[in-house]
């Protein structure tokens, strides 16, 4: 398995799929399908905030980030309106702005990461954060931030056997039956010279 500092040309829609089934719960109130959230995010990617894992060829996993205030899609508010009208993105926007991660000094924040069926198991998910880590060292930051949902303990296991560690809960309160899932928990991971986790 290869694992690339980008998206490379041309895989922006396989990674996009990838990235809009592993994060269906999070999408899904914006978008409804995978099929939907694919179409609209996949020509809005910047391909230089994504890391992606390789296996015979083909993407099957992409881990995505925020650097010097953009992130790994970049949608802008008349993209929403061609496609949703004026108060469906109003709606939308409101609510992916509730879910939007503040850039902090020295801290690199994750988008998400995903990994394809056919993958996971296989170590992809760990080398993708390696990478993510690896970049946040070059790039002078001394932290990788990412949040975790409570219905996900998968991922959280994965992310506490790499290192990140829980900092602080938010609760959706009567958001919950529209995300389908009730708390999100921001994980950290110190990087650098010293860390012990590096």
């Amino acid at each position: 398995m290869d694992i690339l500092p980008y998206v490379r040309p041309g895989d922006e829609l396989a990674a996009t799929r990838i990235y809009a089934a592993a994060l269906i719960q999070k999408l899904r109130p914006f978008f409804g399908t995978v099929e939907a959230a694919t179409s609209f995010l996949a020509p809005h990617m910047r391909r230089d905030r994504g890391v992606t894992a390789i296996l015979g060829g083909r993407v099957v996993g992409i881990a995505g980030y925020r650097l010097d205030g953009t992130g790994l899609f970049e949608p802008k508010w008349r993209h929403f309106r061609q496609r949703f009208g004026f108060l469906g993105t109003a709606v939308r926007m409101a609510g992916l702005a509730f879910l939007d991660k503040t850039d902090a000094d020295g801290v690199l924040a994750m988008d998400g990461i995903a990994v394809s069926e056919e993958a996971r198991g296989k170590g992809a998910g760990t080398a993708l954060l390696d990478e993510v880590v690896e970049l946040a060292r070059r790039t002078g930051k001394h932290a990788v931030r990412l949040d975790v949902i409570d219905t996900n303990p998968r991922a959280r296991a994965l992310y506490e056997r790499n290192g990140f560690v829980p900092e602080k809960r938010r609760e959706l309160g009567f958001l919950a039956p529209i995300f389908g899932f009730s708390s999100a928990t921001s994980m950290c991971r110190q990087v650098g010279a010293g860390s012990g986790l590096a």
